[in-house]
């Protein structure tokens, strides 16, 4: 009907022309005719009449669209009086190719000019899809999912009368319902807990069913159910550079229900935010903490110290963190550096009348980065420094970021520890059951993340759940050296950045504060091309609890990590940062006839350990005691592994006032 009525308003503009046109040709016709069979009549004669009836019909026209003619006056009077030309022309002297071309250029020119005001006729609605209402959504009567649920909804004690999905809206990627409860018997954690049983019941898969707790404000009697039937993230999306604003490093990854983008936070107004990453092998927490890492660092505000108890993580931050601990052994012996880094920064805080640091240009902060936490979570003296560590370092400007590959309370050297890493979680897929119920905030069971479809079955890579969200998140890729090298050698295309290229372009770790550097040096010895490593390939620095240590010891320092001898905390030395601590007074048991022996040798040029054993008269046991005790009097150094050097002693300092930290 739309069509028909709109050719009928288009034929109306051409009448006039086909009119004047036809009466002109039939007048011409007509009296050649009759002059013909006889008779006298001249074909002009026609003329007059023929020459009126277009402007006849251009009255016509004009009558019939009186409402619109408005400002196409002229034009209708042009196309009447061409018309009525052509007509006289057509009437007195017959066809001819001149009056063809009038015709058709004054036909082309008004009719142009018409055309593009009325492309579609005038008074014509263009051809548009009919504006239908939309769909509402069923009944829940006759509701697929409503009727599933009236039938399968469960909890601990299984099917719950009087429990029912109401409100669905349907989006570009998900249905939506709330779940009313049935009252004082059925909780949102009932949900969450029978989740994969209801998924079942509904007819969908596990991953594709969400639920999660009511709104702030509304009744406890109520959840909200999520069935995802477009996959918004199937698409791995590659890390192309790090997007930071105030301490929040911005779209790391994508939510799977639709709803945008994820941030992880460094700190907010309270402080930094301590953080746990937790994952099986292949899930996806390395790329995750590699991406956390170059935007981190990529502000230009914060030094990076990274443990490795396994040895083997990653050597590409090894090689660049400013503070590099690998290996088991020295992690073990981390509890004294990282006292006195965090010594230092309280004092930074006193001194700047402030109760929270935040990492800025003129006070550059720290990112601790611990890998594998569980390698070393069984040594009370460890667990309990880094618990104590997550919940004060809050307001010194250090971010604290722990890694591991379960979320059992073993594995975190008990509950405390565990929950004081807690304040935000990226749980990669885990293979331990209920793993949710171990962390505040996490709604879904990493235990339940997706996976692929290859054999033998592996986490799909960059899946997570973080803490409080309440869909499961697809992480960007950030492809390793060797994923790049596999990806090439079977001819796929690599992405701009890697691991190795994206931690050289974006790593700006700042000039440390000096305090800072003092305490670092005190412990470790001075820098060695900007930074220390201990242990691992190309190590430079060894530690140890007794003193300060010299550099190049290398990555075998042995026993040395572990040994234990009294010594004042950082806070409280008088030496300064190339001066070991002065030894205990000789005399009054300062040294044993042993030690004695030990250190003329030493002094006497015998460096050796194993000339040590063979050139002195004690056991070897004994010097090597003897060996420990001089450590930690400051009498001697290790220069390397089993060699050793007298100390120059420094005159002993006026003692601190009780309280000072000089």
């Amino acid at each position: 009907m739309l069509v028909a009525d709109r050719n009928r308003r288009r034929r109306w503009p051409w009448i006039p022309a086909v009119a004047g046109g036809g009466v002109g040709l039939a007048g011409y016709w007509l009296g050649d005719a009759a002059v013909t069979v006889g008779a006298t009549t001249d074909p002009g004669v026609l003329a007059a009449p023929a020459a009126m009836l277009p402007v006849g019909a251009a009255v016509l026209v004009a009558a019939r669209y009186r409402a619109v003619v408005g400002r196409w006056w002229p034009e209708l009077a042009a196309s009447g009086a061409g018309a009525s030309a052509l007509a006289h022309g057509l009437a007195t002297t017959g066809p001819s190719p001149l009056l063809g071309a009038a015709a058709v250029a004054g036909t082309t020119i008004l009719g142009s000019r018409w055309w593009r005001a009325h492309p579609l006729g005038p008074q014509t609605a263009p051809l548009t899809p009919s504006e239908l209402p939309a769909v509402a959504p069923p009944d829940p009567e006759h509701d697929r999912y409503c009727l599933a649920w009236a039938e399968t909804n469960g909890s601990k004690n299984g099917k719950v009368p009087g429990s029912r999905l109401t409100n669905r809206v349907d989006g570009p990627y998900t249905t939506t319902f709330d779940v009313v409860l049935a009252r004082g018997v059925h909780t949102a954690a009932d949900l969450l807990t029978h989740r994969v049983r209801l998924a079942g019941g509904l007819g969908e898969p596990a991953d594709r069913v969400l639920f999660a707790p009511a709104a702030a404000g509304e009744s406890a009697a109520r959840a909200r159910l999520t069935v995802i039937h477009t996959d918004p993230v199937a698409q791995v999306r590659y890390f192309t550079a790090p997007r930071v604003h105030d301490g929040t490093i911005q779209g790391v990854g994508r939510a799977v229900d639709g709803t945008g983008e994820v941030d992880v936070v460094m700190w907010n107004d309270s402080g930094t935010v301590p953080t746990m990453i937790v994952g099986s092998t292949g899930g996806g927490k390395s790329g995750a903490t590699n991406i956390l890492t170059t935007a981190a660092l990529s502000t230009g505000v914060l030094n990076l110290l990274y443990a490795d108890p396994k040895g083997n993580s990653s050597t590409a931050l090894a090689a660049r963190a400013r503070v590099a601990v690998i290996g088991k052994h020295n992690v073990l012996a981390l509890p004294k550096l990282i006292g006195a880094i965090l010594e230092a920064r309280a004092q930074i805080a006193a001194g700047g009348g402030s109760d929270l640091i935040f990492p800025s240009v003129e006070v550059p902060g720290w990112m601790f980065l611990h890998d594998e936490y569980s390698f070393v979570a069984h040594d009370p003296t460890t667990a309990a420094l880094w618990t104590e560590t997550v919940n004060t370092v809050r307001a010194l400007g250090v971010w604290v970021v722990g890694c591991n590959q379960s979320q059992g309370q073993a594995a975190w050297g008990g509950d405390h520890a565990r929950s004081a890493f807690a304040s935000q979680v990226i749980a990669f897929r885990t293979n331990s059951k209920s793993s949710s119920d171990l962390v505040p905030g996490l709604v879904f069971d990493p235990n339940e993340l997706p996976l692929d479809d290859a054999r033998p079955r592996r986490p799909i890579p960059g899946m997570a759940v973080h803490a409080h969200l309440d869909a499961p998140v697809r992480w960007d890729w950030l492809p390793s050296d060797a994923d790049a090298d596999r990806m090439r050698s079977t001819g796929r295309p690599t992405p701009e950045l890697t691991v190795s290229t994206a931690f050289d372009r974006h790593f700006a770790q700042p000039d440390l504060h000096p305090l800072d550097t003092a305490a670092i040096t005190t412990v470790l010895g001075p820098a060695i091309n900007g930074r220390w490593q201990i242990g691992g390939l190309g190590g430079t620095h060894h530690l140890t609890d007794g003193g300060a240590a010299g550099a190049g010891a290398g990555a075998g320092s042995g026993r040395g990590g572990l040994r234990r001898s009294p010594q004042p905390s950082w806070g409280t030395r008088t030496a300064t940062a190339d001066t070991p601590p002065a030894p205990a007074p000789a005399g009054a048991g300062g040294v044993s006839p042993v030690q004695a022996e030990v250190l003329a040798l030493i002094e006497g040029g015998t460096t050796a350990t194993a000339e040590l054993v063979a050139a002195a008269a004690a056991s070897k046991a004994a010097v090597h005691d003897a060996l420990d005790t001089l450590i930690g009097q400051g009498r001697i150094a290790r220069v390397a592994r089993g060699r050793y050097q007298a100390t120059t002693v420094a005159a002993p300092a006026a003692p601190a006032e009780t309280g000072s930290t000089s």
